[in-house]
């Protein structure tokens, strides 16, 4: 498909994929009227004819899943499309028919809410490569379903930590296989959030000190994930990889949105009250506080990577304070803050805050060495022939990007 002819298939679908925390909708009386009516219109002007027995399958899979009729109308013939009826299920439709199919379809149902989530993953990739064949395309579309950036990612976190909280329903309580089957397809859902928000993140969305700030709080209180509400439906080995991974991927994101490679050039950091760039997290006095506070209060070994690249901030900003003539009050206040004058002194005792956290980095007992070799060696995200064979849920592992991310570390 060219380019011209993706765009063309993309823009009926611009209201769905701005919603990527909720693509196949909720049931409405608008969308049944319209399935009750035999008739569908869909965006791309495609009229689908809505038979009786359609009917009763596009009702069933809708309550079953509880989503739009005419989203449930697509997924129906997608997945005859792809599939084909069940033998069980030719002739005259009846209620446990019905229901039936709706249970039929689950697994089908459940690759395309994931997919769904990543259709946006290959513009975001391609906005910042003008040598990709979708750059054109992304540069125009992105835009347009995305017209606040920072909302967008808000709501990405908003929802993954719904994720993690969301109690099994209670249809599947006396189903310990379905109970099961749900937890890992919602297991399965966050890391796809997980890898959009890398993605939304990579050149399109600013780190603002709040949305930088919100994504750091996700990652230490969901313990970068490890925290679920069903964790007694996650113990099999597909979960534990799925968990795993999330773990990985929270590790990038956190690395990623302190922008460290932009820190070593010269004035990137504005220490003043009207700075050029304020969609900066390092332009907030309050949200480096947070941060700060957010990264000391949580040293475990899983987190050293991140107090690692959060040490090379604090050297930055204690180097750009060293150097300016005059530090207005709110950020001389929060340097004061995050490393304490007598930390600061050039007493012969006593280091620079950022050279003692990255030395306690390299304790033997911390594991930040054993951590990067891990991640680089072992980890699903960074090895494809791992990912293959534990059967990774991770889209594209081994993308440039991840080691990007790490490279500008280290």
């Amino acid at each position: 498909m060219r380019p011209g002819q993706l765009l063309e298939s993309l823009r009926p679908r611009r209201d769905q994929l701005s919603n990527i925390t909720d693509v196949f909708g909720k049931p409405s009386d608008a969308s049944r009227k319209k399935v009750e009516t035999g008739s569908v219109t869909l965006p791309d002007g495609v009229v689908i004819r809505v038979g009786e027995v359609d009917k009763a399958y596009v009702l069933a899979i809708s309550s079953r899943y509880q989503i739009d009729e005419i989203q449930a109308l697509i997924l129906l013939r997608s997945f005859f499309y792809n599939r084909g009826l069940p033998s069980s299920l030719e002739g005259n439709v009846s209620e446990s028919q019905a229901a039936e199919l709706a249970e039929a379809i689950g697994g089908f149902y459940f690759l395309e809410r994931i997919s769904s989530m990543r259709v946006l993953i290959p513009l975001f990739r391609a906005r910042v490569d003008a040598d990709q064949a979708l750059y054109d395309v992304a540069g125009e579309f992105l835009p347009q379903i995305i017209q606040d950036g920072p909302k967008f990612a808000k709501s990405i976190v908003v929802e993954y930590l719904r994720k993690t909280k969301d109690l099994l329903p209670e249809r599947y309580r006396e189903d310990p296989k379905a109970a099961t089957t749900w937890a890992k397809q919602n297991l399965k859902e966050q890391l796809a959030l997980l890898e959009v928000l890398f993605w939304t993140m990579w050149g399109f969305v600013p780190c603002s000190g709040p949305l930088v700030v919100d994504i750091f709080t996700a990652a230490y209180d969901t313990n970068l994930g490890s925290s679920q509400s069903n964790t007694t439906l996650l113990l099999d080995d597909e979960s534990r990889q799925t968990l795993q991974d999330c773990a990985a991927i929270w590790m990038l994101i956190t690395v990623e949105v302190l922008e460290l490679e932009s820190l070593g050039e010269n004035n990137t950091i504005e220490l003043s009250e009207t700075p050029s760039n304020p969609d900066t997290y390092h332009s907030s006095p309050e949200s480096l506080r947070q941060l700060h506070d957010l990264v000391t209060t949580h040293q475990d070994s899983q987190y050293s990577i991140t107090f690692l690249a959060w040490a090379y901030v604090i050297s930055r900003l204690s180097a750009r304070a060293a150097d300016a003539t005059e530090i207005p009050t709110s950020f001389s206040t929060v340097l004061d803050y995050i490393n304490p004058p007598v930390n600061r002194s050039f007493s012969k005792d006593r280091e620079p805050l950022h050279l003692q956290m990255a030395k306690a980095c390299l304790e033997p007992d911390v594991g930040l060495l054993r951590l990067l070799e891990s991640l680089l060696t072992q980890s699903a995200l960074f090895v494809t022939s791992i990912s293959w064979k534990s059967g990774s849920s991770i889209a594209e592992p081994n993308a440039v990007a991840y080691r990007s991310v790490l490279k500008g570390e280290f």
